[in-house]
């Protein structure tokens, strides 16, 4: 399946990074590109294993949704399978958190 990921996720990602590099001293620009790189590695992965993801759990609004959670890099992504009209199906990642902001 192809994955499509909403603005506002890479959004969070980003802003994220950008707190944790001004006030982590010992993290650096380098350590963080690694770590975008094997999160949307693994988010490109999510088409081929989305169906194995359970529903959320635990953020009331994802539930209520009805999205998936994926979790990678101390991040928790929000998602959905959907079917396009021509019947191929794709997974859209609506959503994310970092693991300490996830409530």
């Amino acid at each position: 399946m192809r994955v499509f990921i909403d603005k506002a996720v890479h959004k969070e990602i980003m802003s994220f990074y950008r707190a944790a590099l001004s006030h982590h001293i010992t993290l650096d620009e380098a350590t963080v590109l690694k770590k975008l790189d094997r999160l949307y590695d693994a988010l490109e992965s999510l088409g081929t294993y989305a169906e194995i993801y359970p529903y959320a759990r635990l953020k009331a609004d994802w539930i209520s949704k009805g999205y998936h959670e994926f979790i990678c890099e101390d991040f928790h992504f929000a998602f959905k399978i959907y079917q396009l009209e021509d019947g191929e199906e794709i997974v859209r990642v609506h959503d994310a958190t970092h693991s300490l902001l996830y409530y």
